[in-house]
């Protein structure tokens, strides 16, 4: 299974968990086989999670990054930084027009 991170960097607590929110409800709505979930960045801060894991088990990368891009559309200005599990960047200062950076930042191999 592939596992990201997806961060909102440059962006205070308060909106990362807005919008770590109001992706990860976009992402259910395009494929309910792919886990999503809030995670805390700083465990000493009181955020309710400002970024999110997303899981992918037999979902499309490709479904899920044209979901991610679609929702960035709408959210002009907000920068993605994703993660594999391991923490290692696999994508940063991504933004709507970065779809295929974002498809593949999903891949298998990353």
């Amino acid at each position: 299974m592939t596992e990201r991170i997806i961060l909102f960097p440059n962006v205070s607590s308060a909106e990362a968990n807005v919008y770590a929110e109001n992706l990860a409800g976009e992402i259910r709505d395009i494929d309910e086989s792919v886990q999503v979930k809030k995670r805390r960045t700083n465990s000493e801060a009181m955020d309710f999670g400002a970024s999110l894991v997303i899981i992918l088990g037999s979902a499309s990368a490709s479904a899920i990054a044209s979901g991610i891009a679609s929702w960035m559309t709408r959210h002009s200005g907000v920068r993605l930084e994703i993660r594999n599990k391991s923490g290692e960047l696999v994508a940063a200062n991504l933004d709507s027009k970065d779809a295929a950076a974002i498809t593949e930042s999903f891949s298998e191999s990353k």
